[in-house]
């Protein structure tokens, strides 16, 4: 009988100290994959390489950005910042986060910046065209 008032007790803790462990977890390697050293330089620069590789296979098969992929590029820092503070409010606006939620947040704001990644344009280069 104790043991289960206990358990009841204790459920939203274990699940809220889960949860904060995560989030914690990646929001460090979101700073630190922000950084100026030299394993974060290099996944950026990976990152970068396969949104602009996509960008082209996108173009060889007749999909492209136009416009709005000068527009997105133009203001790439600015539409980031938007959405991780969008993120970050839906992220506090929800009753009972757990695990499960804070993955499948990460997981929609890394496609949302894959998407803005590979829908750019990059101002010195000329536009993706098919060859």
């Amino acid at each position: 009988m104790t043991a289960a008032v206990f358990d009841t007790l204790v459920r939203f803790l274990r699940v809220s100290i889960r949860t904060a462990i995560v989030l914690g977890i990646i929001v460090a390697l979101g700073a630190y994959l922000s950084g100026a050293g030299r394993l974060p330089r290099g996944v950026r620069g990976t990152a970068e390489r396969t949104a602009d590789s996509a960008a082209r296979r996108g173009a060889a098969h007749g999909v492209h950005t136009g416009p709005v992929g000068t527009w997105v590029e133009a203001r790439r820092r600015w539409i980031t910042t938007r959405v991780l503070l969008v993120v970050a409010l839906v992220f506090a606006r929800w009753n009972h986060p757990t695990v499960l939620t804070v993955l499948l947040l990460v997981l929609i704001l890394l496609a949302v910046l894959a998407l803005l990644a590979a829908g750019g344009q990059r101002p010195g280069r000329r536009a993706y065209t098919a060859r």
